[in-house]
């Protein structure tokens, strides 16, 4: 299961490049901070994709951790893509088979 979710990140990763959505300078401390889920407040979903969700998921298998079972992310992704009129060919799809993977 490590492997598949290790790929399933690097696909979302270069589809986010290739939408020039990746960015390369990381949301401040004070975004970075928030406690509210999915950082709603201070970062877009886009950005809390990358920043946390997927740098998490990557630090967990690096430490030779246990991935976390039950993620649903595919639901947010959709409201908040819609929302902010964004729309990457390919994304939800990644982000469900990824929550699958994590199931």
């Amino acid at each position: 299961m490590t492997q598949a979710v290790l790929e399933l990140l690097a696909e979302i990763e270069g589809l986010l490049q290739k939408h020039n959505q990746w960015q390369t300078i990381p949301p401040t401390a004070e975004k970075m901070a928030s406690t509210e889920p999915f950082s709603i407040d201070t970062l877009t979903f886009l950005e809390w994709l990358q920043w946390v969700y997927l740098a998490r998921l990557r630090a967990v298998i690096h430490a030779g951790a246990t991935l976390p079972q039950g993620a649903m992310v595919l639901p947010y992704a959709q409201e908040a893509l819609r929302a902010d009129g964004i729309q990457i060919p390919g994304l939800l799809s990644l982000i469900e088979q990824l929550d699958d993977a994590l199931q």
